[in-house]
């Protein structure tokens, strides 16, 4: 026995979606009309029975010819009559009267057009192709129905292996044309044949016919593998390819000649052979008109093909002929277009180390790391980044580096104990020299002696030079502006009072009880030192914890919680930024929610920042904009440094509208929990 398990290529250059679609409604199908299916044929059965029980009791009746179907051969039927004659002429019962013979008649008559109606509520007589009786959806719906799980899983054996190829070369439009097209043509086929047959046709071969015929076609030379087994005193077994010009045509044989043996529609040979002779001209036509050359194979060729940016391939040449200034130039028209393009910022960076500047293209290595560890490229960052150390002795921004460690904690332990020991020894590296001595500490290794000053961030520390300490970011992918420490509280005299705008409209802010706290401001003027709630579980699976933000740094904003005093929360910790307003009781407020990355197994945790209990003008160093102006400065920074998806993504446009909510549960469970 030989069954056909695949071919000697199993690629494709996409997903064959459509084959895919195909076998699974055809699955979904047959599941779905299953019990229907069983339901119908115990029907027919128990009709079936109360007719020949009824009859075996009044044998002197004319037996019921109509319950036999109309594609029976006349042999058989023949058989069947005498059969009853015989039975008829044995029995010794009689009918009493004329009058009780009719009677019984019209009985059985009865019992036969029940068995006849129950016949037509089959699923195969609703959803089949009935030559007698055809119907324009049959000829599709046909295509879907199978008649037991050895006719479906044989006839998606041999879809599975010819389908997506096919598909492959010709295009999801043509090949589902294609496929109905030739289940069209065999269902033709088989009607023009047996014309008064009451059998319904079911099933896909007819068109999966089609398919081998096109395949015969496209893939002639392609072999296809066989498993085999046979019994010959021992059982012997294997696999052998062989090529599709010699299987199919065998196979074509095959059926062309039961065809023509075939005096009934039991089995559609007919249509198998109208089905594959449809789907070889077909596939002869496209061939001989180039379709598949001039029209299909260059759309998928565009779709599949990753194309770059002219200039780039300009850049590469000039940097191979040792023109780095002209190739910097040109890499740079890359960047003027697509910003986060890796490839041009890597070029540049290596421009700078041909030239021996590799100082110069600190920057865009930094920005070529970064968009790796965006696209997940753990690997090849960590590459960069150490050619980079060994090129320049700088390590780059403390938060890449911090994020470059903290994401090889679970792909490669000794990497990231490497990055984050490069970090730790970095005093200049600020508050993430902490962090990375504590990661250090959980992956069983201890800190090393930090430094006071190392090159990884010498360059990028400005000194402070106003009565407010002021920060600049050490990365280049992101620059903080600059931030001053706490003002001094401002006399309650200073405080005028505002006017009455909108909840959330430019200008003044209107006062809000918030927090426990009477007369406390939306954008309040002073720092408000009220206790900060504790984390709370919502019902939605995530936790709320609500913190006071005190400053904003280069590696992100300082809040301090409600254990452990203020912390920073790194920039690389925040993966969505979610904003709304509160505009139930009495005044407004503003929420700006910060969601960190999951982690598996934990509820996912968001750190909320209330605006009445900060300042955004004094966080963002900015007295000249309004409050809510500097409020929607404050978000950008955090979304741009965390390079965090902003929800609403108009929150930024100054006309923009905040979206309201009269409660904070209203906000989370019409906002906050979808963006989880």
């Amino acid at each position: 026995m030989f069954i056909p398990i695949g071919l000697d290529q199993t690629t494709v250059r996409r997903l064959p979606w459509v084959s895919f679609a195909i076998i699974a409604v055809n699955f979904v199908v047959f599941l779905t009309v299953g019990a229907d299916v069983r339901n119908a044929e115990d029907e027919i059965a128990r009709r079936g029975q109360e007719v020949m029980a009824y009859w075996a009791l009044h044998p002197y009746l004319a037996f019921p010819t109509k319950m036999l179907p109309a594609e029976m051969p006349e042999s058989q039927r023949e058989r069947i009559t005498t059969l009853a004659e015989g039975m008829r002429s044995l029995s010794q019962k009689a009918p009493a009267s004329d009058e009780q013979r009719d009677q019984e008649l019209r009985e059985l008559d009865g019992l036969v057009e029940k068995f006849r109606e129950a016949l037509t509520y089959h699923p195969y007589k609703a959803w089949g192709l009935v030559p007698a009786n055809p119907r324009a959806v049959a000829f599709l719906t046909s295509l879907f129905m199978h008649a037991g799980w050895l006719h479906l899983l044989g006839n998606m054996l041999f879809f599975y292996i010819s389908g997506p190829f096919t598909e492959d070369a010709y295009g999801r439009p043509l090949f589902a044309a294609l496929y109905l097209t030739s289940g069209l043509a065999s269902g033709l086929v088989h009607v023009a044949a047996f014309p008064n047959s009451e059998a319904p046709l079911v099933g896909a071969s007819g068109a999966i016919a089609g398919i081998m015929g096109a395949f015969l076609v496209r893939f002639v030379r392609t072999k296809i593998r066989f498993f085999y087994f046979y019994f010959f005193f021992i059982i012997r077994s294997g696999t052998v390819d062989l090529p599709a010009w010699i299987v199919l045509p065998l196979w074509f044989l095959q059926q062309l000649f039961f065809a023509g043996l075939s005096t009934s529609s039991g089995v559609a040979y007919r249509a198998h052979v109208g089905g594959f002779i449809f789907g070889f001209l077909a596939a002869l036509a496209i061939k001989q008109l180039r379709i598949e050359e001039r029209f299909i194979a260059p759309g998928i060729e565009k779709e599949i093909s990753v194309t770059q940016h002219p200039a780039l391939e300009e850049g590469m040449e000039l940097l191979v002929r040792g023109e780095t200034g002209a190739a910097r130039a040109a890499f740079q028209k890359v960047l003027a277009s697509e910003p986060r393009n890796a490839d041009a910022h890597l070029a540049i960076w290596q421009s700078h180390c041909q030239d021996g500047t590799a100082v110069k293209g600190v920057e865009h290595v930094v920005r070529a790391m970064d968009e790796e560890l965006r696209r997940g490229d753990v690997t090849l960052a960590l590459g960069h980044w150490r050619e980079m150390v060994a090129a320049t002795g700088n390590g780059g921004p403390a938060a890449l580096r911090f994020r470059l460690g903290t994401t090889l904690e679970s792909e490669d332990p000794p990497a990231a104990i490497e990055v984050l020991r490069h970090l730790a020894g970095d005093q200049a590296a600020g508050l993430l020299t902490e962090k990375a001595s504590r990661r250090l500490a959980a992956l069983g290794t201890p800190p090393p002696v930090a430094s006071p000053r190392s090159p990884a961030s010498a360059a990028t520390a400005a000194p402070a030079t106003s009565t407010h300490a002021t920060v600049v970011a050490a990365a280049p992918v992101f620059t903080a502006p600059a931030v001053p420490t706490p003002r001094p509280p401002v006399p309650p005299a200073a405080v005028e009072a505002p006017p009455e705008p909108g909840p959330f409209d430019e200008g003044p802010e209107p006062v809000r009880e918030a927090m426990g706290e009477t007369g406390s401001r939306v954008f309040p003027d002073v720092a408000v030192a009220e206790e900060i709630p504790p984390t709370s579980a919502q019902p939605g699976g995530f936790d709320v914890e609500v913190c006071a933000l005190e400053t904003l740094q280069p590696e992100g904003p300082m809040v301090r919680a409600t254990v452990g005093g203020s912390e920073l929360l790194p920039f690389v910790e925040v993966e969505k930024v979610v904003v709304a307003g509160i505009s139930g009781a009495e005044h407004p407020y503003l929420v700006l929610d910060l969601v960190l990355h999951a982690s598996p197994g934990a509820p996912r945790q968001v750190e909320r920042l209330l605006s009445s209990q900060f300042d955004p003008r004094h966080l963002v160093g900015r007295p000249d904009l309004s409050p809510l102006q500097a409020f929607r400065e404050l978000v950008r920074i955090i979304a741009e440094g965390a390079h965090a998806e902003l929800h609403p993504a108009t929150i930024l446009v100054p006309s923009a509208k905040i979206p309201t909510f009269s409660t904070i549960e209203a906000y989370e469970q019409e906002i906050l929990i979808p963006v989880l």
